[in-house]
Parts: structure tokens; C-alpha cells; sequence
């Protein structure tokens, strides 16, 4: 599940959050038995980039010109594991140092707090819960740190401190034999701190479904709700925007499909209709989702399109875009010593002005992969490559301007005890038979890649 900051209270349905959030207390303390487990973390990574902070191809008055170097990373950290029959869940710490040698005033740091949480309520019903908190003082660490999970998003230039904090819990019913049912809330929080002159975002979301499964297939409904609250952004032609009001709202049909062992596949699509409220302007769009996956008890690898709309909170705009991303993570051998990791993504989209109109252009390309030797339990070495290409039709910051990053880095990943004596982290179904299902099975790692991580029918 995606994993994001502390749970949020949507209209309508607090009462609903308020007693999961109890159930699922009273089964952690039920499942107190269970000794945590703890885990040190260090990983350690020296690179070349030929732009350090992500500066513009074209130089723009006021704005750092782009300049090459190297630089370290030093990311210490820990991780709270406790696992039980009924009970899956996971904290970590990471503290991450960047370091440039050529350019010490660019060095930067961050601080992250993760949680992702599995519960069986009881036999018909299961709980996701997930939080994420990070703390950083520049957007360069969130380009040299991102995961190769084939996320594409586009990013503002230059340095600036914020803090991004988000939520969500999923909750699934068994109705009947064949017949599910779930909802799902969540909350996105994203503002600038320590002086930064930034957008600021608050942006809550809601969605309730219902599924009739079969022996290959599924199919089912799905209703979603995203209301939006964005201060300090600026229109496509750098005017400020003022404070932008936007419920996106529609529903959309889902089919899900088995093929063979280890394939699945999942489509939808449905009416979205976009509403300025500040401005009572907007329009209706197709929301359309595809992804083929394949799943392992040790890896696995998609690939996905999607047609939608979504708000960016560090650049506190909302695009249309087209996207596709493919990304994978899987052992070459069969013991898991070789390790082979990750993504391509294309994103194109439009920014959206005042009116709800479709203004500039901005295109993202992400390109990661990397490679790893399990040289023994507690050690991983690795080496991984990175691309990173903004192409855009504005020209004023902290709007998306155009510009391109390359980097590559030498890496050790050090973990004591390693992780198969860890309780690991909860690997949500896709398949419609829940085969690929994990609750404590030994995950697949590279440098700076995270364990496979979905959420099943709807995103």
C-alpha cells in the first residue's frame, strides 16, 4: 500500500476511520506476544552527476547555473518490525547526508519516518494503514533517493526546504463468497519550512468500491472523491494564482483478469469531473488505468498507462497527464545473490490555469536502474544509474522549467541482523486469486530501491 503521514478524519467519514483505527490498536495489543524486532541500517553511496542541483538548461537570472560533481551519501537508519498470525507491521528512521565535494554549499539533508501497517480484523475483514513523514532542505535529495518504482513526477528547480507528510488506510470486506467491499481515505500535506517561499498543499482523498470475483476474473465498481487546497502557486505565466479551490469527483468501471501462474492484469475507466471551486469553472475528462504485472514470492515487475489528472504537491499544480511507467525488481540467480532493479517513465501533461483550462506543457522522463551483488546476508554492493529529463513550455520559478540530470553511483548497503531474520513487509494482492499475497517472505533490495509495494483493485 502506499505508505503516507498520519491518518485524516474525510467528511463522512470519521466515525468509520475512528473505529478501525481502535480495531486495530486493541489487535496490536492482542499481538504484544510477538517480540518486536529491530534492525540497524547503513547504506553508504559515492556518485558523479552532471548537474548538481538540478538547475535549468537554459540559465535563468536569479537561479544557480548547472554545474557537474560528485558527491557522497551516508544514510544511516532503523527499522521496528513485529509480526504475529493476525498482524504485520513496520517503522523505520532514515537520516540521509548528501555531500558535494565540488560544492559544499549544495550538501543537504533529510529525515524520513515510515509505517505500514496489515491487520486481520477477521476472517472477512482486512486493514491497511500506512504514514510517511519527510523532512528535507533541498528537492535535489528527493531526485538522488528516488526509488526505482518507476514514479515520474515533474519537480521545481533549484534548492528549497519543505516537509511532506501523507496518509492512508485501506479497509476490505468479504461480503459473501465472490463478493468484496472496500473503502479507502488518505491525506497529503506538503509545505515549505525554514524560510522557503513555496507552494503549500493540503490535499484529502476518498474512495469506496465494490468487486464480484470469479475463477480468473473480477469485476467491479469504484467511486473516488480528491478535494485540493493550494496556496502561494503561480499561474502558467508566473502571475500568483492566489489560493486554488479544486474537487476532482467521478467513478470508474474495473476488470481484473489472471494469466497463468504468475501474470495479472487490471483495466478501468470512467467519467472525472474536475471543479475549480474559486473560479466555478472546470470539465469532465476519461480517467483511464492499465497495468499488466508480474509477481513472485521474491520480485516482481509491472507495467502500467493511465490517462487522469493528478496534483503535484511540491510544485502545488494540477496536471492532466498521459503516463506510462514500467519498473521491476527481481534475483538474477536462484539463492538471491544477484540482484537486477528498475524503471522507465514517461509522463506528459498539461498544467491547468485558473479558469480550468489546459496552459503549458510539461513533459518528465525518468529513467533508473541498478544492479546488485548479496555478497552475504548483511551485505549488498551495488551500482546504479539515473536519469531524470524535464522538458516544459514556462520559464519562471518555482514553476517546472526545463532541465536534465544524469548520475551514477557506487554503493553498500549494510543491514545487522539481515533481513531474513526480519518480519518483512506486507505485499498486498493484485491477483485475483491473491497468490502473490506476502506477509513475511524475504523481499528484494537493490541500492536505494524499495520492496515491491500495491494496493490491488484501485490505486
Amino acid at each position: 500500500m502506499a505508505a503516507r503521514a498520519v491518518l485524516h478524519r474525510v467528511p463522512g467519514r470519521a466515525g468509520r476511520l475512528v473505529a478501525v483505527v481502535v480495531c486495530a490498536l486493541v489487535l496490536c495489543a492482542r499481538g504484544a506476544s510477538a517480540a518486536p524486532k529491530f534492525q540497524a541500517v547503513g547504506e553508504t553511496s559515492v556518485g558523479y552527476t552532471d548537474n548538481i542541483q538540478s538547475a535549468p538548461d537554459h540559465p535563468i537570472p536569479g537561479q544557480v547555473p548547472k554545474e557537474p560533481g560528485a558527491f557522497a551519501l551516508l544514510s544511516p537508519g532503523v527499522v521496528l518490525a513485529v509480526a504475529n498470525p493476525t498482524t504485520v507491521q513496520r517503522f523505520s528512521y532514515t537520516y540521509l547526508y548528501s555531500l558535494f565535494f565540488s560544492k559544499f554549499s549544495a550538501s543537504s539533508s533529510s529525515n524520513q519516518i515510515d509505517y505500514h501497517g496489515f491487520f486481520d480484523l477477521s476472517p472477512r475483514t482486512s486493514l491497511l494503514l500506512g504514514a510517511t513523514a519527510v523532512q528535507s532542505n533541498t528537492y535535489s535529495s528527493v531526485l538522488l533517493t528516488a526509488p526505482a518504482a518507476g514514479l515520474v513526477n515533474a519537480m521545481p528547480p533549484g534548492g528549497g526546504s519543505f516537509l511532506g507528510a501523507t496518509a492512508d488506510e485501506m479497509l476490505s470486506f468479504d461480503m459473501a463468497p465472490g463478493w468484496r467491499w472496500w473503502e479507502g481515505a488518505s491525506m497529503t500535506l506538503q509545505t515549505p519550512v525554514f524560510g522557503t517561499v513555496a507552494p503549500e498543499t493540503l490535499e484529502p482523498a476518498g474512495r469506496i468500491g465494490i468487486e464480484r470475483s470469479f475463477v480468473e476474473d473480477a469485476v467491479g465498481v469504484e467511486g473516488r472523491v480528491d478535494y485540493a487546497v493550494i496556496r502561494n502557486s503561480l499561474l502558467p505565466n508566473g502571475a500568483p494564482a492566489g489560493v486554488q479551490l479544486q474537487l476532482v469527483a467521478g467513478g470508474v468501471g474495473q476488470w481484473r483478469h489472471d494469466w497463468g501462474r504468475y501474470f495479472t492484469s487490471r483495466v478501468e475507466a470512467g467519467p472525472v469531473r474536475l471543479q475549480r471551486l474559486n473560479t466555478d469553472t472546470g470539465f469532465w475528462f476519461p480517467s483511464i488505468y492499465g497495468i499488466l504485472a508480474y509477481a513472485t514470492e521474491v520480485g516482481d515487475a509491472q507495467l502500467s498507462y493511465g490517462h487522469t489528472l493528478t496534483t503535484n504537491p511540491l510544485l502545488g499544480q494540477s496536471l492532466l497527464v498521459d503516463e506510462v511507467r514500467a519498473r521491476g525488481a527481481l534475483p538474477l540467480t536462484k539463492k538471491g545473490k544477484l540482484l537486477l532493479g528498475g524503471s522507465l517513465g514517461y509522463q506528459n501533461g498539461r498544467l491547468l490555469d485558473s479558469q480550468s483550462q489546459l496552459a503549458a506543457h510539461v513533459d518528465a522522463i525518468l529513467a533508473d536502474a541498478a544492479f546488485g551483488w548479496q555478497v552475504i546476508d548483511e551485505l549488498l554492493l551495488g551500482v546504479r544509474y539515473q536519469h531524470i529529463q524535464q522538458i516544459s513550455d514556462v520559464r519562471t520559478p518555482p514553476l517546472p522549467v526545463s532541465f536534465a540530470r544524469n548520475a551514477i553511483l557506487l554503493g553498500a548497503t549494510l543491514k545487522f541482523p539481515p533481513e531474513s531474520d526480519m518480519p518483512h513487509a506486507y505485499r498486498a494482492p493484485l491477483r485475483v486469486d491473491r497468490t502473490d499475497e506476502i506477509r513475511d517472505a524475504v523481499e528484494p533490495a537493490t541500492p536505494g530501491m524499495q520492496p515491491p509495494n500495491s494496493l490491488g483493485p484501485g490505486r
